[in-house]
């Protein structure tokens, strides 16, 4: 762990050795890095902030103070920040303070912040947020750069809950920041978990399950400025309900009957209600044209059983008039055959007349061969 952390050691070596130590240990206990000699300070605007690990000798570790080393110009009433961060970044302790109420003006010591039984489990990192102003309060946190370094310590950005780099990183001075826990072992607490969220159009409903007795509960959103709200927290069952109409980091935390704080946050991301502001906006358009097309559907539904009413009736006419067809056939074919049966009648009448014609030309030939000469010799006498 680096410098002055023999005594973790020697704790976590007693620990092992001798059964129950844990439970019979109610001293707290001082978890540190550095060697208690300051060598510069650090200070910055919201949202960074000194952040620095730790990994106590008891997997559930129940915080019950910070020791800070800084100096501080007070003016005005500019509050500062402490977090306390579980090993995945999430926030189980949050408050603000002012500085007029730990430090003494320009003074540089040790400080004491008493923080409520703050109940951890494995390891954590202490967040500072010094809120540095140009004309406000100026908080310095002081560092240790003597070597060896413990590389526990980090810059943050508590907006986006990110580590951006290490103290020992090439581009920053290395060292460690002078903060210390100060608590003891404690047995293992229920643990408050994330349940649901839904996202509203005005507001957003975020539950947890926390399966213990609890003395209070309390609900506070941290937004992307830095100033923060108070948000009304309920509980039904094991259940926790916080609605929340704004966007940012919502810490919550209960109070059990030991005088414990057990607690976790979620970013509610400004992208998420926009996402839903834009779904929603995407699925009033899809349902106007889904009613305008179901309108259409209606519509042409009511064509279609006209047509196939219309087609209907025009089957059964098509039918009549192939009956009728049918008949016209078989009077045309009647009709085609008694012209055929008149036209050999007319050709029999034809060659009939034509023999006529021939018999009654030969028969005048005959009577004009009979008649002429006699009438030739009647003139003659």
């Amino acid at each position: 762990m680096g410098k002055s952390v023999m005594p973790v050691i020697i704790l976590a070596l007693l620990s092992t050795m001798l059964p129950g130590f844990s439970k019979a240990y109610a001293s707290p206990f001082e978890l540190a890095h550095d060697d208690g000699n300051a060598d510069y300070g650090w200070s910055d605007f919201y949202p960074y902030a000194a952040m620095v690990g730790f990994s106590p000798p008891s997997q559930n570790w129940r915080i019950t103070a910070i020791r800070l080393h800084a100096t501080c110009i007070l003016r005005g009433a500019q509050v500062f920040y402490v977090q306390i961060w579980d090993a995945g970044l999430n926030t189980v302790y949050w408050s603000a303070f002012l500085p007029s109420s730990v430090f003494k003006n320009a003074t540089l010591d040790w400080y004491t912040i008493q923080l409520p039984n703050v109940v951890v489990t494995g390891d954590f990192y202490v967040v500072i947020v010094p809120m540095f102003t140009l004309d406000g309060s100026q908080l310095w946190i002081s560092v240790d750069d003597d070597p060896p370094v413990a590389n526990t310590s980090f810059i943050a950005d508590v907006d986006k809950h990110a580590v951006l780099a290490s103290m020992n990183a090439t581009s920053r001075r290395p060292g460690d920041f002078m903060v210390r826990v100060v608590g003891e072992p404690t047995p293992t607490p229920p643990e408050l978990k994330l349940s649901s969220i839904d996202v509203g159009k005005e507001e957003t409903i975020v539950a947890f399950t926390y399966p213990g007795e609890v003395m209070s509960m309390g609900a506070r959103l941290v937004k992307r400025d830095g100033s923060f709200t108070e948000e009304n927290i309920t509980r039904d069952g094991q259940s926790l309900i916080v609605r929340v109409g704004d966007e940012g980091v919502l810490n919550v935390f209960v109070i059990t009957l030991g005088s414990e704080v057990i607690g976790t946050s979620i970013r509610l991301e400004t992208g998420l209600r926009s996402f839903y502001k834009s779904l929603l906006t995407n699925y009033t358009v899809l349902k106007a044209k889904s009613d305008e097309m179901r309108r259409q559907l209606d519509s042409l539904a009511r064509e279609n059983e006209e047509l196939r009413l219309e087609l209907r009736d025009s089957n059964i006419l098509i039918s009549v008039l192939e009956e009728r067809v049918k008949v016209l056939m078989g009077n045309i074919t009647q009709q085609s055959q008694q012209m055929a049966g008149l036209t050999r009648s007319i050709e029999d009448l034809r060659v009939e007349n034509r023999l006529l014609l021939s018999s009654t030309i030969i028969l005048a030939a005959i009577l004009l061969a009979t008649i002429v000469p006699r009438m030739w010799r009647f003139r003659r006498k």
